[in-house]
């Protein structure tokens, strides 16, 4: 068997000529999300190359975000990275929504806690006050997408209940039930290796990188209502900012 990569007489190396027609055949539509590719044994009759040009030219796909590979069943076409803009604060329903996307949110607790610090230092309150904390697991195409801690002021949490915070973005049960107006946001965007709890719930093999984004929104008065801290997988999310000069 041979181990070695190709090369071939000419501008490319095989590896890049397979990845390239690959990846033309995705964009141009011919096999649609989450599609499985051929198998390798197919593209390696079909492209006339080794089974380690097929691998590397499929690993590159991977890296690029353009497939999935699924151990024991194959290559399958990813979905498109979610994109959300910072021209606006929206929640994630509301900004994905006007793309055509569907987010779907699974509530995983909804409770009395304390706040910890970094959450209390954003909303002005000591550490350990009393609060409502909200943990959620949010997905898009079905793919896990973001799972989001969120400590809210108490006097708003208390009016909270799972079924609404499954259906609805917290901001808009904010405007549209509690009748309280947001205004801004700051927000902080980082990065990070996922946790083994991040790893399950979003679907990622050790050692994967997470987008993390923290945000706190206040309302009218300068408020503060709410501190959220959330973890994206960097191959499914991205923020897009427009700036001028």
């Amino acid at each position: 068997m041979n181990t070695t990569p190709d090369t071939p007489g000419g501008g490319w190396t095989l590896r890049a000529r397979v990845r390239e027609a690959l990846r033309e055949r995705i964009l141009r539509g011919e096999w649609q999300t989450h599609e499985r590719l051929p198998s390798e044994n197919q593209l390696i009759d079909e492209q006339g190359v080794s089974r380690i040009t097929v691998r590397q030219a499929l690993a590159d796909l991977v890296a690029d975000g353009l497939i999935v590979r699924v151990h024991g069943k194959g290559s399958f076409v990813a979905p498109a990275p979610v994109r959300q803009e910072l021209s606006r604060l929206q929640g994630l329903s509301e900004a994905l929504g006007g793309q055509g996307r569907e987010v779907l949110t699974r509530v995983l607790s909804l409770g009395q806690a304390s706040l910890p610090a970094r959450a209390a230092k954003a909303l002005g309150l000591p550490p350990g006050t009393p609060c409502v904390e909200l943990q959620t697991l949010r997905f898009s195409d079905g793919q896990p997408l973001s799972l989001n801690s969120t400590w809210i002021e108490p006097t708003l949490g208390a009016s909270l209940d799972k079924d609404t915070l499954a259906q609805t973005d917290l901001l808009t049960v904010y405007e549209s039930t509690l009748n309280l107006r947001v205004t801004r946001a700051v927000v902080d965007i980082g990065a990070a290796l996922a946790n083994a709890r991040q790893r399950r719930l979003l679907a990622v093999e050790a050692p994967a990188a997470v987008l993390v984004v923290e945000r706190t929104v206040f309302s009218t008065g300068e408020r503060p209502v709410h501190f959220e801290a959330s973890t994206y997988r960097p191959d499914a999310f991205s923020y897009r900012l427009e700036l001028a000069r």
